[in-house]
């Protein structure tokens, strides 16, 4: 299994790594300034050589392929690669295919007969006969019924619509997962380092008879109990990785780019502006008001339907001559002209559609009402949960982090300087690691509480014309 966890990159690991690097000398300008001296003992050649090679690397860092992908370009992906997103947007390809088909004409009724026995005539023996019959619904029955058809793809690219948003906000969510995870690693890491002071920190005075043993086993006891907890934060990490690629249909064990640091999106609007906008933009309800323009097309439709139908055509007849006599028009084949009308006498069948149509369009209304009741109450847990994320925010970074460390650095001079009692001291650097932990959940919860809140406004709404579809 590939090891996430030995990144090299000054400006992506902790602070114990961030130091090791510093202390390197790799951030000195003394040492740069050393190697700029030994490269120009070099040769000329040599020197050549280095500069084509260092070009060539600036040109690799600096491709695509290398460079680091934002979480714009990861909703980019996910909209392009996920199947589940594809299947939806095929659907809606396929429903604007229904709208030629309801709204063609019938079929034409083609006809042929022979006649075993031929009918004499006049000019000669009728020998066979071939027809061709269109029949025409009533006016505007197949306008209505394309209407229909139409209304039912617009409801259907909101389908996909709904799909792409909430695609949108589970890479988001995801990605959010991530940071809180990659981060809360760095902080239990720099937890472990400073328990490991605190018990060099016992030990010497331990040794020197100041305090008991008891401390340094306390101190032991916690570092490894966070040693355990940084190993299931690696194997989380890993699976929310796996999860996050997911998404994006891609392979499992690519890294995820994850920002050093997570800017508190701010709501650009007040609440009630928010509701309408969820009102006038959610994916959920206008599908349904697409619906609800179908449905009462249809039942114009239905009305339509049960009028009468026209049907026009011809006859035309194949005549032989007559070999006894040669009258006027021996032989001419004969052509008949025909009209028909289809007379919906059975009108159960008719009312039945209508009355179908009608209680569709009364079930819509419902489910709008009902998802507009649901919407309203998502606003109201999202604007909680964003809340209640900013007062944790607040409390955490701004009070209880800050005096956690004040109180800890005054014990760990007591300590060092007298018999303090050292699980005290313990105790705060646990409060401490919870407060860190909790401040950057906060953090996370309240830009998920913002995505979802996109989310239900429909913030990366789209349409048909910018997805480039031609009806």
């Amino acid at each position: 299994m590939r090891n996430l966890f030995q990144n090299k990159d000054p400006f992506r690991c902790g602070a114990s790594e961030r130091g090791k690097y510093k202390n390197s000398g790799l951030a000195d300008g003394s040492f740069r300034l050393r190697l700029a001296e030994r490269s120009l003992k070099k040769s000329p050649l040599e020197r050549g050589f280095r500069g084509v090679l260092f070009m060539l690397i600036i040109v690799l860092l600096s491709s695509p392929a290398t460079r680091a992908q934002s979480l714009e370009d990861y909703l980019i992906q996910a909209g392009e690669n996920n199947p589940v997103l594809k299947a939806e947007f095929t659907k809606y390809l396929a429903s604007l295919e229904q709208v030629p088909q309801v709204a063609a004409l019938p079929d034409p009724d083609l006809s042929f007969g022979y006649f075993i026995s031929p009918i004499e005539t006049r000019v000669g023996p009728q020998q066979s006969r071939i027809g061709l019959t269109q029949m025409f619904p009533w006016f505007g029955t197949l306008s209505a019924k394309g209407d229909v058809a139409a209304e039912q793809a617009k409801s259907q690219f909101e389908v996909f619509e709904e799909a792409r948003n909430r695609l949108f906000f589970q890479v988001k969510q995801q990605w959010y997962k991530l940071y809180f995870l990659y981060h809360s690693i760095s902080i239990l890491e720099e937890n472990i380092e400073i328990l490991q002071t605190f018990e060099n920190l016992s030990l010497q005075r331990y040794e020197t008879a100041q305090v008991s043993q008891v401390d340094v086993l306390r101190v032991q006891i916690e570092k490894e109990d966070l040693q355990v907890q940084l190993e299931l934060l690696k194997d989380q990490l890993i699976t929310s990785e796996v999860m996050f690629n997911e998404f994006l249909n891609r392979d499992k064990n690519l890294p995820v780019k994850i920002a050093d640091t997570l800017a508190i999106s701010p709501i650009p609007i007040d609440e009630a502006a928010l509701s309408q906008r969820i009102l006038s933009r959610n994916p959920r309800l206008s599908q349904l008001d697409y619906q609800a323009v179908s449905a009462q097309r249809s039942i114009d439709a239905a009305k339509k339907s049960g009028m009468p139908q026209f049907g026009l055509g011809f006859d035309y007849i194949f005549t032989g001559e007559r070999t006894d006599l040669n009258p006027p028009g021996n032989g001419d084949d004969a052509f008949v002209v025909k009209l028909g009308v289809k007379i919906p006498l059975w009108r159960s069948k008719y009312k039945a559609q209508e009355k179908q149509a009608k209680l569709n369009y009364r079930s819509i209304q419902d489910r709008q009402l009902a998802v507009e009741n649901s919407l309203t109450t998502d606003l109201e847990k999202a604007l909680r949960d964003l809340r209640d994320a900013e007062r944790r925010d607040k409390l955490y970074k701004d009070i209880q982090i800050r005096r956690t460390r004040q109180a800890i650095d005054i014990l760990l001079e007591e300590y060092t300087s007298s018999s303090t009692a050292f699980e005290e001291l313990l105790r705060l650097q646990q409060k401490l690691l919870r407060f860190q932990l909790a401040q950057k959940q906060a953090v996370v919860d309240q830009n998920i509480a913002v995505a979802y809140l996109q989310y239900l406004s429909g913030t990366d709404n789209t349409t048909p014309e910018q997805m480039n579809v031609k009806n």
